[in-house]
This record gives structure tokens, C-alpha cells and sequence, in this order.
């Protein structure tokens, strides 16, 4: 269930808009730190939010109120870190004895938050927007905390709209679509997913958590790629470590769609570093169709430039193409971007995988996913952002 912390006193309002324009029957003084159960979240105009609440509040004992979004805080409780080890936490991922005394805060061992997010970062460190606390002598809810020295439990899937948008019934142009097939959604809105995957038309399929708008019931939306930002590990995403591929299958494969040999030392992009015994673990798995191939292709281009972005150093390969039946062995996400072959889980032997991240992360930007273990890092192209940490 969702929780609402107010972070500053407020009015809890029967409409949205200015407190003074509401008659004293409209409006419920409600103090800094008080929280409530959340039965329904709805983003409303003028900065407000539309809160409906397990119980009741004020004389009217109504539980459905407008509140102004900065005086609080909404948070579930699915993502709880513990602290494990007395620790700091730091404005920015660097050496505490680098940073200033209003940089940094301490936190004794034993501490719990809930976050909103959390996402790998460079040193070690884990980038976190804690839910129900402001931590500092500027009140800040995002920091960077050493990963040995915390344990997280926990994952949730949060949708950031870029640009004002319109959420569909399809992934048609908008144009082609009726008002009862459309909905607006304004630039900054936050919400919860379940799931979301590649769509026709340059569109994402997003299944959202819960219904977010008024007198709609739908969960399930398309949305235009660029205007969206997606950060969170799906539930089931948490795939097992595999080692690099064993001895080869034989010299070559036979590929779906093509003609002639696929030699497994032969390298996928002429003159490349990376081979089709890499991307089909060596020859033990085959890619069910042509599309799988392309992918292949398309993302072995990719680590080129990765390749080139981490020094030109050499790249372990741990997983690429999956099967289905492989995908699911190793725990993968039932939608994984391995299926489609265009997704590797790799090492850059002395790089740790948080750093192989941040190094990457800007530059990759919105063409795909990015994520790392404390082992692995993992990259897509599924041509939307999307990033989150696997948690291990």
C-alpha cells in the first residue's frame, strides 16, 4: 500500500488551488510528519495531487483530499534498505576525507529507509532516493552510499514522463486515435509499473500498478519511446551469474534465415572482436528466427564501441543470446532483451561493473537498457531508457 508523509505543514484541501481561496469547511491543517495509508494517487493540475485515504480525515471525516505535491512525500514500502555497517552517506560517489562536513552524513548501523529508487554508481557506491526521510543539512533525499555497507531488499519499476505526452489505447499515431483512446499526461509525472516492452511504431507497452487517471480503469498503455524514462528492475529479473561459454559446439552453426556457415571464431562485424561462438554461447544456442540474428548484429556493434569506450581492453562475455527454455533456467525476465539477441551480460576484467556503468550510462542514454551487478554489467537496445541494479 502506498503511504503519503507530509514534509512540510499543510492544507489538506476539498479542490485544488490556493488555501486562502477555500472557505474554512474546504480545507484540514495537517502537520509536518504526519502519514497516511493510500487507497488512490491521481496527479492533478496547479501542482496538486488527488489523494483518497484508508481513513477518513477531518470533521467530515472525508478521505478524499487535494494536497499540494512539494509538502509531501508519497512512497510505498516494496524497496527497504538496512544499513549493515556504520556508514556515510555522500552527496557525490567519492572518498569520504574528498568531501565537505555538509557533503555527507552519518548513518549507525542498523538503520532502515525506504527508497524510491536506487541505481549502480561509480566506486562502489549505490545511488539512492530514500522515500520517507531527509537526510543533511539541506534536506536531501538522493545520495550515494559504499554498497558493502548496506543490504537492499526490494524492487519496484517507476515510469518518468520527459515530455508532456499522450498515453494510448494502441500504438498509433495520435492523430488516428479517438479522445476516448487517448489520455494526457503531463511532463515530470511519476508512476508505478508492473511491466514494459517494446511496442510497433517506436511506442513502449507499460502496464502501470494501478489505474492513474480519472474514470479510467485502464492498465495497459502505449507511450511514445523519447518521451519516457524507466528506472527499476522488473520482480523476476534476477538472472543467475553464467560463466563464459564452454569449449565449442563444433566449428560453425546454421542460422535461421541465412545461407552457407556461421564459424564460431568468426567475428560477427568484420574485423570485430566478438564472435558467433560468443553470441550463441558457444554454438549451444540458436536463435529461433532471422530477427534473433539481426539483433545479434545489431548489438554486437554496440560492444565495439563499448569495447573502444572502456580503454580497448578485451571483454568477457558471460551471457548473450537466450533461448527461451535457457532464459528461464537461469531466472531472466519473462520479456528479457537476451530472447531477442540483442542484449550481453559482460565483464571488463579490472573494471568493477558500478563503474563500467556510470562510464556508460550517459553515452548510452535513451538507446537502450543498462544495469549492473556487483559481477556483470548488462546492455540492451531496445531503443527507450531504462536502467535499474539487479540488487546482488
Amino acid at each position: 500500500m502506498k503511504k503519503l508523509k507530509v514534509v512540510s505543514d499543510t492544507q489538506f484541501k476539498q479542490r485544488p488551488g490556493l488555501s486562502n481561496e477555500l472557505s474554512r469547511q474546504e480545507k484540514v491543517f495537517v502537520a509536518n510528519g504526519t502519514e497516511f495509508d493510500l487507497t488512490h494517487l491521481d496527479v492533478v493540475r496547479d501542482g496538486h495531487l488527488k489523494v483518497t485515504l484508508a481513513t477518513p480525515l477531518g470533521p467530515a471525516n472525508q478521505t478524499s483530499w487535494y494536497v499540494y505535491k512539494p509538502d509531501v512525500r508519497v512512497y510505498d514500502t516494496n524497496i527497504r534498505l538496512t544499513v549493515t555497517s556504520d556508514t556515510l552517506f555522500k552527496q557525490r560517489p567519492v572518498l569520504s576525507n574528498q568531501l565537505g562536513e555538509r557533503e555527507k552524513v552519518f548513518v549507525p548501523n542498523g538503520t532502515d529507509y525506504y527508497l524510491q529508487s536506487y541505481l549502480p554508481a561509480e566506486g562502489q557506491h549505490v545511488k539512492v532516493a530514500i522515500a520517507n526521510a531527509f537526510l543533511g543539512p539541506e534536506n536531501r533525499t538522493v545520495w550515494y552510499v559504499y554498497k558493502p555497507d548496506i543490504r537492499i531488499i526490494g524492487d519496484t519499476i517507476t515510469l518518468t514522463v520527459t515530455s508532456d505526452t499522450l498515453f494510448k489505447t494502441s500504438p498509433q499515431m495520435s492523430s488516428q486515435l479517438s479522445n476516448a483512446d487517448k489520455v494526457f499526461v503531463k511532463n515530470t509525472t511519476e508512476l508505478e509499473l508492473v511491466n514494459h516492452e517494446l511496442a510497433p511504431a517506436n511506442h513502449v507497452k507499460i502496464e502501470l500498478a494501478e489505474p492513474n487517471f480519472s474514470n479510467r480503469s485502464e492498465l495497459i498503455w502505449y507511450a511514445y519511446k523519447p518521451d519516457l524514462q524507466i528506472e527499476g528492475n522488473e520482480k523476476e529479473n534476477q538472472p543467475k551469474n553464467e560463466t563464459p561459454a564452454p569449449k565449442p559446439i563444433g566449428p560453425y552453426v546454421k542460422l535461421p534465415g541465412f545461407r552457407g556457415n556461421f564459424y564460431l571464431s568468426q567475428p560477427i562485424i568484420p574485423g570485430g572482436n566478438f564472435t558467433w561462438g560468443e553470441a550463441t554461447h558457444g554454438g549451444s544456442r540458436i536463435p529461433v528466427d532471422r530477427n534473433v540474428v539481426y539483433g545479434i548484429i545489431r548489438i554486437a556493434r554496440v560492444m565495439e564501441e563499448v569495447r573502444n569506450r572502456l580503454g580497448g581492453r578485451p571483454i568477457t562475455v558471460n551471457s548473450w543470446y537466450r533461448d527461451p527454455v535457457t532464459n528461464r533456467r537461469v531466472g531472466g525476465a519473462s520479456r528479457s532483451s537476451h530472447l531477442r539477441g540483442d542484449a550481453v551480460d559482460f565483464v571488463a576484467p579490472g573494471i568493477h561493473p558500478y563503474d563500467v556503468y556510470d562510464r556508460l550510462n550517459r553515452w548510452w542514454g535513451s538507446k537502450g537498457g543498462l544495469a549492473s551487478a556487483t559481477v556483470f554489467t548488462h546492455i540492451d537496445a531496445r531503443g527507450y531508457y531504462a536502467r535499474w541494479s539487479y540488487g546482488f
